[in-house]
């Protein structure tokens, strides 16, 4: 990207901060560690309860609960004039949506009022946690007014970034302008996590034997994850010599806790920084179950680290996961086809390594680096 650009660029990230175990952010501290780095003006914004670095934070004036999405959490409503001030008083001159919540339609209205080029980022499969509605009687009346909303909100844009082909295709379909759509996969940070992190010794920490085989969860515990694949695996199978260790948290947490405690199943609670890192590295295979993801960035995060993945055929993951190669891809929401992969790893321990060492050795298409240049190459255009 041209220097000279990159200095004209003052970027507001706008996000909705769900809570403090976000995949949002996540990314969002990743990209704001890379503008850092290019020293490009780069602001994140949001509306929470508490402060969480590197968000500039409003405070709330109303909560709005998430309901079956992400079950006893809420969304927050800022006051508006406030931060169409903060985006003023800060000369922004490109507002970017991380999400399709308050704060992304709040961005959205800001940039009409500001006449501010406005970017959307498509970073949740809305359609799948409106299919996932508990209540047959609610969910026509929901599904389809949300599904049309999100689709003229999206109009709005003068660019949308796409998070994986699945997702770009879909939108070719629904109408949108390939003109205003771009493709931006997932990127990770192949410098913090690395297979030289790896540290047999931090299971021991967590009351796990290091000569175990270990297999790790990292993100929220939450159905959406389709966490109770691999919690059920251990339960029932029980692997020999195997633990499953689950990191994260979430208010999700404490009844799956409940119900699969075991000495083969272990919660470890939120991780971060070089503990987390250790974790990835040294942990021997790592498993989402989830259909729902639109980026997975917690596989590139374990791929990176040098440990081999088991991911289903839906949301991103699956594009950057060769079946045999770096890890196995087995059919969403289908049990026997999980356990089949599951079985087949645990029948070859070894070939669970080599998947590990192919899998770091893949990860050169998603280098934060490349992929950040490219993003704001992109937004840089519309000055």
């Amino acid at each position: 990207m041209d220097s000279e650009l990159s200095q004209k660029l003052r970027v507001a990230w706008v996000a909705d901060i769900f809570d403090e175990v976000s995949g949002i952010i996540t990314d969002t501290e990743e990209m704001y560690a890379l503008a850092q780095s290019h020293g490009i003006f780069w602001q994140p914004v949001t509306t929470y309860k508490k402060p969480i670095a590197p968000f500039h934070i409003f405070d709330p004036i109303l909560p709005v609960p998430t309901g079956s999405f992400y079950k006893g959490t809420s969304m927050y409503v800022p006051d508006f004039l406030r931060v169409v001030q903060f985006f003023r008083k800060n000369n922004m001159n490109i507002l970017v949506s991380n999400t399709p919540g308050v704060m992304g339609m709040l961005a959205m209205a800001a940039a009409k009022y500001l006449s501010l080029p406005w970017v959307d980022i498509y970073h949740t499969d809305v359609d799948y946690y409106l299919n996932d509605l508990g209540s047959r009687i609610i969910k026509p009346f929901v599904k389809n007014p949300a599904l049309f909303f999100l689709k003229q909100y999206q109009k709005q844009a003068d660019l949308i970034f796409v998070r994986t082909q699945e997702f770009y295709d879909l939108m070719v379909k629904k109408g949108h302008s390939k003109e205003k759509l771009r493709y931006y996969p997932a990127g990770v940070n192949a410098r913090h996590w690395n297979p030289e992190n790896t540290d047999r010794t931090v299971f021991k920490e967590h009351g796990i034997d290091p000569e175990m085989t270990v297999v790790i969860f990292v993100g929220r515990i939450t159905k959406v994850k389709d966490i109770e694949f691999l919690l059920k695996y251990f339960a029932e199978q029980k692997p020999a010599k195997a633990v499953c260790a689950v990191i994260g948290g979430g208010p999700e947490k404490e009844p799956y806790e409940k119900k699969y405690a075991a000495d083969n199943i272990r919660f470890l609670g939120v991780q971060r920084g070089a503990a987390l890192q250790k974790l990835y590295a040294s942990a021997d295979l790592y498993v989402l179950p989830s259909a729902s993801e639109t980026l997975g960035k917690t596989v590139l995060e374990a791929m990176a680290s040098g440990t081999g993945v088991v991911v289903s055929d839906k949301g991103g993951p699956k594009d950057y996961v060769t079946h045999g190669e770096n890890g196995l891809v087995f059919k969403a929401h289908d049990y026997s086809s999980f356990q089949q992969a599951m079985d087949s790893l645990f029948a070859d321990r070894e070939y669970m390594k080599k998947l590990g060492h192919n899998a770091r050795e893949s990860i050169g298409d998603h280098t934060d680096e490349k992929l950040f240049e490219s993003f704001t190459g992109h937004i840089a255009a519309l000055l």
